[in-house]
This record gives C-alpha cells, structure tokens and sequence, in this order.
C-alpha cells in the first residue's frame, strides 16, 4: 500500500514538474511564441484565401419495383411470353448500389460530359474549375482515348489576339507548339487535340483570357478514381432509396456528374430490361418472314391450280359440305399450328448460338413445357445480371451454369415429348379427316385437290395472324418501359461549404502557432545531452538533492563572507541548514564532496559551504584530497606547503605541521593535498590517512573533503571510509545527463555513504519569483 502511494506521489510531482517545465519554456521564449503563432495565423488566412470552399453535392433516387400490367393485352402477351420474366427489376438494393458507381458507369458518364478533359485557371489567389465556363472546347478521337496511357498536361498562355503557346509533357516526353488561331489541332506525343474557343468562356473583368492548364486523363484510370468520390449507399434498409453524394469545389461539375451517373444507370436498366424482349422481337420477325413466304408459295399453287382446271370458286360450295367435319378441321388445324410452333423451338434451342439466350415459349399450349421454360430463363437472367457485377470464379455463378445446362437439356426432352404427343393427335385427326371426307367422294377430284391446298393457305394465315399479333404485344411492351430509378431529390449543395472550416482551421493554426516553437524547445532539450534545470536532474536522479546554488558572476570565488545577503550566500545557508538535520550525533563530522567530472564546481562548494559553517563559530577544516589535481590552494590564494600527500608519506610528520589558516575567516583552516605522488591510488589507503582525521576531528567541529571526480578515477571511492556524509555536486549546464545513470549506479551499490546531490550552477532568472525576499531579481 505504501509502495502503491508512494508511486502515485511520484507521478503526480512528475506531471508537476512536466507542466512547470513547459510553462518555464514558455516564459522564456514568450517572443518566439508570439512570432509563431503570428505566422501560423498569417498561413491560415492565406490557406483559407487560396481555398476553394467545398461542397457537399448529393442527390437521392427511389428504385421502381416493376408489376404485372393488368390490361387485357398485357395479360395475353404475358400469357404468351411468360418465360421472359426478366421484366422485373432486381429488387436486390445493395446489388444496385453497386451498380450505380461501376466503372462502365462512370466512364461512360465521364466522356459523355468530356470531363476526362479538366481545365484549370488561376483568379487572384485560387485555382479554379471553370466549367461549364470552359474557355476552351477540346476533343479527341473516341477510338484513341483509351489508348493513352499516361496523363497529358499542357499549359496554353495567351501572347496575342487568339495566339497561344502551349507547353505540356506526357510521360516526361515535353513538347511545346504555338497556335495563331482557332479552331486548331496540335500534335502532342500520345494523340491529336483539336482545340475550339467557347464563346461562352469565362473571362477576366478586363476581358482578357487566362491562362489555361489543361489535363487530359486515360477515361479508365479517371473513371477508377472518380470510383472513390462517389458515395453511393441505402438510406435505410427498409427502402430502396439510394443516395448519391461527393464532394467538389465546382457545384455545377458535380450536379452534372451526379445526373449523367443516374441516366447512364436508367439506360443501362432499360436495355437490361428490354433484352428479352428484343430477342422475342427478333424470332417474331425471323418467324413471320419464312411465314410469308410459306404463304405466297401456297397462293402461287392455289393460282396456278384454279388457272389450270378453269375454276373460280368452290369456298361456299365446300363450306357447305364440311359443316359436318368443322370440328375435325379446327381441331386438325390448332394442332398443325401446336407443330409448327414446336418445330421453331426446338431448332432454336438445339441452335448453338442461341445456348445464351432466352428461349421463347410463343404459341405453346403445354403447362408443363412453359412452367420449364420460363423457370430456365428466370435462371438465366439472374446468371446475366450476377455476371455483370462478379467474376467467372464466383461459386454461385457456376452453379448456376450447371443449373441451366441441366434445365436445357429437360427442356429439349421436353419438347421431344410434346413433338410426339401432337404427331400422334394429328394422325388421329387425319383419320377422323378422312372419315369426313368419304362422305365426299362424289366431289370431282379437282374439288378434293383444291381443298387440301387451300387448307394449307388456312394454316399458314392463321400463324401469320398470330405472329403479328404477337409483335404488335411485343412492340407494346418495349414502349411501356420506364427507367428504373426515379429522381426524388435532384443533385443540390449544402447551404453551406463543408470545408475549408475557417473557425477550425484557426484553431488549428493557432495550436500549431503554439505547438510548433513548444515542440521545438522540447525537442531541443530531449537532444541537448547536458542537464538544463534543477527539475531534470529531480527526474533523472534517483539520489536525493540537499542543495542549491545558484550561478555567481562575482570574480572573486569566495562568494560566503561575514554580512553578505546575495542568492549565493543564502543557498549556501540554506546547505548548511539541511545538513544539520542528517547528522545524528556529534561524532559525525566528515563531510565528503565529489563529482563525475572536473569543472563541476566541487572545490567552490567545498570552500562555500566551509565558510558558511564558519559563520556560526564552528571550527572547519577543508581538506584537500584531490592529489591528482590539487585546487584548494588556487581557490584560497594561499601558498603551497606540506599536505597531505607529505603527511601520508613522511610519519614524522604531525597534522599540525600541514594545517594552513584559510585566510577567508578566523575559524576555517585548510590542509592542502600536497605535491602529486606517483601512486595516489595506493597512498590513499594507507592507515596514516585514518589517523590524519583522527587527530581532525578531535580539533575541529567539521571537516569538509575536497576529493577527486569519481568519474575519472576511483580515489574518492577509497574514501568512503572516513566520510559521514557524501555530497555529490552536480553542475546545471554542464553535468551530461548520462553522468546521473553512474550517480545512481553508486547508489544502488552504496558505493558512497549517505549520499547527497547539490544541485550547482542554477539559473535564478528560469525560476518563476526567484528565491524569496526578491534574492532572483538580484
């Protein structure tokens, strides 16, 4: 639990300190941030300027469910054609959606309107699409557009009255032509462009044209990334309402778009719907034409019989005498015509040709052949529809391949069946015929001639009457047609632009104006290796920081002395105050200072804080142990003699015999490390060393130790027992921030005892109200 809340504390200082950091960075560099959001907002106006404002373009179709007509007429032809079933309209919305926003769709939409071809003019700030306002009309031949398989871009720059110089590239292949008049064609690298002026252009305010930036795209690839403008989906799933939508900076461009999308789309419907129909148009005709000649061949005999026998007319006379047989002969003709209407079937469905085609049931009486029929073709316009918006590898596509192969052949049987059936109902018939015609065998021979061809006239009008009447239905039906979705909201914008938002693209600058110089002070900072504040090294240290001092641009290097107030002098007292609460009795009095590296400000630490002990009748001795790199002497201006080094070497030799008055206050002495010896390392441990402060402590209250980096060499280490305290001196600006993972390495290695940082070298103007009692604005 305690771990828990001690975590939690941790956290919370660090996100203080995080904010007070970024807050720190701002009061400094209030100007730079002020500059930068000056400048992100001038962007942000000058966006907002060259911008054109865009617009949500939508409109919204209602797809049509096709019904039955109940007239009469309707009724008969669908009675007869009840195998083209694919008048009605797939009721699958999601299918149509996709439908709506093809490829074929949009391509085909796109070069209706030319608006593969775009035109670009600058006025004033912004570029603009001047359509329909176009300033010219340019063409390409529809059989090379699709040829054309990089984007052609030219510019046409005015140099006089109707002259241009155009300049373009295709395929980084650049070409440059002049043009002295109008109409024109140029030759680029890629296709032939003729080039008209619309006098409907839009111009400048002085009249004068622009120039003109012309792209003319490959209409498939155009159509593929128009694909993704378009948005085409449901407004729910209980209608059929579908809604278009895109975005552009050129209203009239889109509306156009949007209407030409759903006119392709009703055509391509239409002519979907009208397939079965014109397939049933086609063998109606193909049927009637080898009927009328059926027909006139049998007049021509009838003629050529009447002019041979001398005859007029036996039509009364033969009436008369088969009233008793009427119903033979009508019974022998209906299933002469039942024959005939098979035969045509059967050799259009065994026609290889016709395997992908709709099979036509006109004229056939038996139930069962046209329930087979019309359940094939509903099959098969389904496969056709499916096959539009899907590939050969899609599994129900080929089951229903396998479906209608399978049908085909029950169809074929069955109409072998009913070939069968009417042969033998005709050969009955004949013979109920031939009955009925012994009773008239007192007819002259020519008589009985003359009936069998006329009967056979009888045969061949009636299908022709029939054909006919079937084309007429037929005609009906392909005029009855109505395109399949219907606008109910016609392309319009929003009322107002969707983008660009000014309020939001404001803010945003303003953000970045912030964001920008905070990033880069942060990143500056992150980069920087050296430490920068007091709050860093809280973060990165795991040792905890007694002190702080502050920087001092006095040259003298004894900043504490007797009645003096700067920062300095108070930071120190301040070290002094903090260090009395961690000694825990008077026998402890070795203070040890140290560093990572030199420069760090050890020894001026040492000497400040000895002098600030000093202050309060406290007697201190500074000794100095950097025997590689003596400063004490240096700092204090005191002259060399015997230190240490003499005394470790020399056991003659007494502590009194190397202690030097300090100069800088009565109480403070000095033992300085004495020449540099060749073995340092090993003089440092010798027991002379023990005894030295030994004998210290018994004459003064506090003995201060300047000793060596530990970063450089590994004496300071050897003196980990004689020191109570470790004051480990860490310098802001200087200290590199890879210094405090080997301070915390000794600390979890207790490496040194009681170990302390001093934070050195902070900036009192980066402090918000500085050190109480306006000591930061001194």
């Amino acid at each position: 639990m305690e771990n828990k809340n001690f975590r939690k504390n941790t956290e919370k200082k660090e996100d203080l300190i995080n904010l007070a950091s970024l807050i720190n960075i701002f009061m400094k560099n209030w100007k730079w941030f002020a500059l930068s959001v000056f400048l992100f907002l001038g962007m942000g106006v000058l966006y907002l300027l060259i911008k054109n404002p865009i617009y949500s373009v939508d409109a919204a179709v209602l797809l049509r469910e096709d019904e039955k007509k109940s007239s009469s007429a309707m009724s008969s032809m669908m009675a007869g054609f009840s195998d083209l079933g694919s008048m009605m309209g797939s009721k699958n919305v999601d299918n149509e959606v996709v439908i709506f926003n093809t490829r074929r769709i949009m391509k085909k939409s796109l070069i209706d309107l030319n608006m593969y071809i775009s035109y670009q003019i600058r006025d004033g700030l912004r570029v603009i699409n001047p359509y329909p306002f176009n300033p010219f009309n340019i063409t390409i031949d529809p059989a090379l557009v699709d040829t054309m398989q990089y984007t052609l871009t030219f510019t046409m720059k005015p140099t006089g009255k109707d002259q241009y110089k155009i300049s373009g590239e295709y395929d980084d292949d650049e070409f440059e032509t002049t043009v002295n008049g109008f109409p024109a064609t140029i030759k680029t690298p890629s296709v032939d462009v003729y080039i008209e002026k619309n006098p409907n252009a839009y111009r400048k305010e002085n009249g004068k044209p622009y120039s003109v930036d012309v792209t003319i795209f490959n209409p498939n690839a155009l159509a593929i990334l128009m694909q993704k403008k378009i948005g085409a989906g449901a407004t729910s799933k209980k209608t059929t309402i579908i809604r278009l939508s895109t975005e552009t900076d050129n209203i009239k461009w889109a509306q156009d778009l949007l209407n030409k999308i759903i006119e392709n789309f009703n055509i391509d419907a239409i002519e979907d719907k009208n397939m079965t129909a014109i397939l049933t148009a086609n063998f109606i005709n193909e049927r009637i034409k080898r009927t009328e000649q059926e027909l006139n061949g049998v007049e021509k005999v009838i003629e050529e019989f009447k002019i041979k026998n001398k005859l007029v007319d036996f039509s009364s006379q033969i009436k008369f005498y088969l009233s008793q047989s009427g119903e033979y002969e009508k019974s022998h003709i209906e299933a002469q015509i039942q024959q005939n209407m098979i035969g045509y079937i059967e050799d259009y469905v065994k026609d290889d040709k016709n395997k992908n085609n709709l099979i036509p049931s006109i004229g056939i009486e038996d139930k069962g052949l046209v329930a087979i029929i019309a359940k094939y073709n509903e099959l098969l316009t389904e496969r056709n529809r499916i096959e539009t918006t899907s590939t050969i590898s899609n599994p129900a596509l080929n089951e229903m391949n396998s479906q209608l192969i399978s049908m085909r052949q029950n169809i074929i049987s069955n109409i072998g069946n009913v070939r069968n059936s009417l042969k033998i109902m005709v050969d009955d018939l004949k013979k109920q015929d031939l009955l009925a015609s012994s009773r008239m065998s007192e007819f002259p021979s020519q008589e009985r001639e003359f009936y069998e061809i006329w009967r056979q006239q009888e045969v061949r009008y009636k299908i022709y009457a029939f054909l006919l009447q079937k084309r007429e239905e037929n005609d009906l039906n392909l005029a009855s047609i109505t395109p399949k979705a219907k606008v109910i909201d016609e392309p319009m914008p929003g009322i107002k632009p969707i983008a660009p938002k000014k309020k939001v693209v404001l803010f945003i600058v303003l953000c970045l104006g912030f964001a920008a110089p905070a990033v880069f002070f942060y990143l500056k900072k992150m980069l920087k290796t050296e430490i920068e504040s007091k709050e860093e090294l809280e973060s990165l240290s795991k040792v905890e920081i007694i002190g702080e001092i502050c920087k001092d641009s006095a040259p003298n290097k004894i900043s504490v002395r007797p009645n003096e107030t700067t920062p300095s002098v108070e930071l120190f007292r301040l070290l002094r105050t903090n260090l009395s609460f961690i000694f825990k009795d008077a026998s402890e009095k070795v203070i040890l200072l140290t560093s990572t590296m030199a420069g760090e400000g050890k020894t001026y630490v040492s000497i400040n804080l000895a002098s600030s002990l000093s202050l309060i009748d406290k007697k201190i001795l500074v000794v100095g142990l950097d025997i590689r790199n003596p400063r004490l002497g240096d700092y204090l201006d005191t002259p060399s003699g015997k230190g240490v080094t003499n005394f470790l070497i020399d056991k003659s030799l007494k502590v009194n015999d190397i202690i030097q008055h300090s100069g800088v206050h009565k109480n403070m002495d000095i033992i300085q490390a004495g020449p540099i010896p060749p073995n340092p390392n090993e003089l440092l441990l010798s027991p002379r060393l023990d005894e030295l402060f030994a004998d210290a402590k018994e004459l003064y209250d506090y003995i201060i130790v300047d000793s060596a980096p530990v970063g450089l060499v590994s004496d300071t280490f050897l003196l980990n027992r004689i020191a109570d305290v470790c004051l480990y001196v860490v310098r802001i600006g200087v200290a590199r921030k890879d210094s405090i993972k080997f301070l915390n390495s000794i600390k979890d290695k207790d490496k040194l005892k009681n170990l302390y940082v001093v934070a050195n070298g902070i900036d009192l103007k980066s402090k918000n109200g500085g050190y109480g009692y306006g000591y930061g604005q001194k």
